[in-house]
């Protein structure tokens, strides 16, 4: 399929289907990730409910009448929820403190919703070490298996002193929208000195990005390296990728800066390179692949988000037009079109954790919120 107009306005019917749907099986609850029939659901949304709140203020927008209706009081009901769990100590609160305040006023001119973002930016500030220029992952206890890296492996230190590749996207576009808002030199200067310390100990210099770094707790001095959700430590992980790509595409947007556009060059020329021709990737770029061999639709939608919502010309057009052709492949290849389907509007065959073999080949709530919201930054051009 082409990326035209119509396409992107089925595409997005497709996913307002969808979150309908998933609203009348989950309740109250978050859902997480689906493999089979049912929704796996969470209490409280663990590290992403943001994104289902996002989904709910997407539906809301894209329909009228009593429907939208429905999905606002969602909305509100499970950020009061979110709100509540979201550890104030974790990377992912400023996440989803974005996407629940910042993401909801947006739509809704609510200020209390405004406030909420302002006070995920503030959590991010709080959590930022200041020797190692890194927010680190802190303490929330994502769901999933009980070792990430599967049976064989060994629990890492304090998440108060390691930092992941996905935090130059989970953490900070909730700064740089701060001081976009407040002009408060706090959230700028943690954002960009975070940002410089990622290019320092994240991206490598063929392109590929580390998972973790560890850091010494007093000095702030760089311990090692890792990867927990790569194949090893000599592979890369396909969807920290997509975070990366993703995270510094907002960082370019935000300061203009020539550093930020060159690394995100020089990693999504490496994405490219690892990539079947369609842009969806395996979960692991290094691992020999055959038919068998999980892809992560979640990557691609990431990479998609990033770049698409990039300047479609100037320095940022060929960056513009591989975001645009990786959506495409995704409308094309992993979102369900049969409205007579069971799961009419998902995006399927997302890999959220192949060394801990937990929902390898499923789909993933963050995977339906970024096609979702890169479709509605198309369709807005």
């Amino acid at each position: 399929m082409s990326l035209s107009e119509s396409a992107l306005a089925e595409a997005r019917d497709a996913l307002v289907a969808r979150v309908d749907q998933t609203l009348s099986e989950t309740g109250s609850a978050f859902p997480y990730i689906r493999e089979g029939d049912a929704w796996q659901t969470t209490p409280h949304g663990n590290w992403c409910g943001g994104h289902w709140i996002g989904l709910l203020w997407f539906a809301r927008d894209a329909i009228e009448g009593s429907q939208a209706d429905r999905f606002e009081r969602a909305a509100y009901e499970h950020t009061d929820v979110m709100r509540s769990y979201m550890p104030r100590n974790s990377m992912f609160c400023g996440m989803n403190f974005a996407y629940a305040g910042f993401g909801g006023y947006d739509r809704t001119g609510d200020r209390g919703l405004f406030v909420l973002g302002m006070e995920g930016a503030d959590a991010m500030v709080s959590l930022y070490h200041n020797r190692a220029r890194q927010i680190p992952i802190g303490e929330l206890e994502i769901r999933g298996p009980e070792q990430f890296r599967g049976p064989e492996s060994e629990h890492g230190p304090s998440g108060n002193r390691i930092g992941a590749v996905d935090n130059v996207y989970t953490a900070l576009p909730v700064l740089w929208r701060s001081f976009e808002e407040t002009h408060d030199l706090r959230f700028f200067e943690t954002a960009v000195s975070h940002a410089d310390r990622h290019l320092d100990w994240y991206v490598r210099d063929d392109g590929s990005t580390w998972h973790h770094a560890v850091f010494d707790a007093e000095d702030g001095s760089l311990d090692r390296q890792y990867n927990e959700l790569a194949a090893g430590d000599d592979t890369c992980w396909a969807r920290g990728q997509g975070w990366n790509v993703a995270g510094l595409a907002r960082a370019y947007e935000a300061t203009g800066a020539s550093r930020y556009l060159d690394a995100l060059e020089r990693t999504v020329a490496y994405y490219r390179r690892r990539s079947p021709d369609n842009g969806v990737t395996y979960w692991d770029f290094e691992v020999p692949a055959d038919d068998e061999t999980p892809r992560d639709s979640s990557a691609a939608a990431l990479i998609s988000y990033g770049l698409c919502r990039l300047p479609g010309e100037g320095a940022t057009a060929a960056l513009h037009r591989y975001g645009r052709s990786v959506l495409e492949a995704l409308l094309s290849d992993y979102l369900v079109t049969d409205s007579d389907a069971t799961h009419y509007g998902a995006i399927e065959h997302g890999c959220f954790n192949k060394p801990g073999e937990y929902a390898t080949d499923a789909e993933l709530i963050w995977s339906n919120y970024y096609v979702a919201r890169t479709i509605e930054h198309l369709l807005e051009q």
